[in-house]
């Protein structure tokens, strides 16, 4: 009896920072699989394919996948947020024929492992589906915002939380200077800085803060450029600042700082709001306001979630 399960072709080439558009335009992209990121990580060690799935010969979707080898055998490759599909639906079916195929792949008997964490939602739909194409779950999900930014400015406005909209408008008010820039590393670099201050300060770690400058290195010079920061100024002192990184059609709030001075006049605020319309003109679609953390980092989850945004909790971690 012949197999009604999807024929699914996996190909695997070297990274390239075109290969993400033939992805549904709808679909927000993951700052984690998108080529930049890939390039970003390889100065870091990391090997990095892009692996295309074929169902008929054409191509439906694509991931990226970081290798790393530990102890000169243990291998394991990371499946993070992916894969991205060109249409903005796939039969359930098909994707865990898909998952199925690229975890043939890969071999704990001889080292080579492979860890999913889907971006996919319904949580519930993802786990049935990776259950499907063989995978355990050993790990609960994270939590994000994913702010789409396609609505009009009114709406985008009206959508966020009073007491949130009420900070922003006491911002406004205040005598608040606001800076935009670009790639360029004094535009940015500051924000850095504050970020590995606040990370000894608080005690938490993060993506290397050295990822941002590799990231922004392997867009060529002649592209929109890759990173956006938003700088708040009182009275010729930086307060405050945001710094965002592009990747396609989404963008990711990627480093949030605010000195007292800044938390005070809820600067952070503007900072934000400034950085979400510069955004939009830019023609971006989606933001990623960042991992939501209730527990340790409550006050940033807080603000993140004023946007008005639900949060979205992934299914987990798979093997």
């Amino acid at each position: 009896m012949q197999s009604s399960e999807p024929q699914i072709e996996i190909v695997r080439t070297a990274l390239a920072t075109d290969l993400w558009q033939g992805i549904c335009a709808d679909t927000p992209v993951p700052l984690q699989q998108h080529p930049l990121y890939g390039h970003a990580l390889q100065s870091y060690g990391a090997t990095v394919n892009q692996v295309f799935f074929l169902k008929d010969g054409q191509k439906i979707g694509t991931a990226l996948l970081p290798h790393r080898k530990f102890f000169g055998a243990f291998r394991l490759a990371t499946l993070f947020r992916g894969p991205l599909w060109t249409e903005p639906t796939i039969e359930p079916s098909t994707e865990a024929a898909c998952l199925k195929a690229l975890r043939n792949e890969y071999s704990p008997w001889r080292w080579n492992f492979l860890a999913a964490l889907p971006e996919g939602c319904p949580a519930s739909d993802t786990r049935t589906i990776y259950r499907k194409a063989g995978f355990r779950c050993v790990m609960t999900g994270f939590s994000t915002c994913w702010v789409d930014l396609r609505p009009d400015i009114d709406s985008l406005r009206g959508s966020l939380k009073g007491k949130w909209r009420n900070q922003l408008k006491g911002a406004e008010k205040k005598e608040l200077q606001i800076s935009i820039g670009g790639r360029k590393p004094h535009q940015y670099s500051w924000i850095l800085e504050k970020e590995t201050d606040q990370r000894s300060a608080r005690g938490y770690q993060a993506t290397p803060v050295g990822l941002v400058k590799a990231y922004v290195a392997a867009a060529p010079r002649k592209t929109t450029p890759p990173i956006m920061s938003v700088t708040a100024l009182h009275k010729r002192d930086k307060v405050a600042g945001g710094l965002f990184l592009l990747h396609g059609n989404s963008a990711t709030y990627h480093i949030g700082w605010a000195g007292q001075r800044g938390r005070d006049l809820n600067a952070q605020n503007l900072v934000l709001w400034t950085g979400m319309l510069a955004l939009k003109e830019k023609g971006i679609r989606f933001l990623d306001l960042g991992g939501l953390n209730t527990a340790g980092l409550a006050g940033i989850a807080r603000f993140k979630l004023g946007v008005g945004t639900a949060p979205t909790t992934f299914a987990g971690t798979y093997v």
